[in-house]
């Protein structure tokens, strides 16, 4: 049995799985994107071990974080493991950035790799020199 409304996302409002310090920390890095980058598509903030949303915003039921968080942890880990086996020459991962026709999607790893941050930006609100600044700034 499909029920829709047991599918709906909360559109404009930042959502938090729990009341923990993780979800706590999660939540302040989503406000402060927010407030620096009003016109944010979506965010997330992830567990990278589980893929399970700690705290999320979107705008539209386009953008579901529960969608893309396991792909995107997945993600991380074939990078980290790519690099411990020196498969691809590198430093630390510090991001990753995908760049569309006319979105911008910037992962980054927080807290030693245990979670990550993802948003979603249109190009003509913020380019990848300020998304990445402003990620940095929020998620260290």
């Amino acid at each position: 049995m499909n029920l829709p409304f047991f599918n709906r996302l909360p559109l404009r409002k930042i959502t938090v799985a729990s009341d923990d310090e993780m979800a706590k920390r999660s939540k302040q890095v989503i406000e402060g994107l927010l407030q620096d980058l009003p016109d944010l598509l979506m965010a997330c903030v992830v567990n990278t071990q589980s893929g399970r949303v700690v705290a999320s915003y979107t705008v539209s039921n386009d953008y579901n974080p529960n969608q893309i968080s396991l792909r995107n942890a997945k993600l991380l880990r074939v990078m980290d493991e790519a690099l411990v086996s020196k498969a691809w020459v590198g430093g630390p991962l510090t991001d990753i950035t995908v760049i569309l026709e006319d979105q911008l999607h910037h992962l980054r790893p927080m807290n030693d790799g245990k979670w990550y941050c993802f948003l979603a930006v249109h190009t003509a609100d913020a380019n990848l020199g300020i998304a990445k600044e402003i990620m940095r700034r929020h998620t260290s």
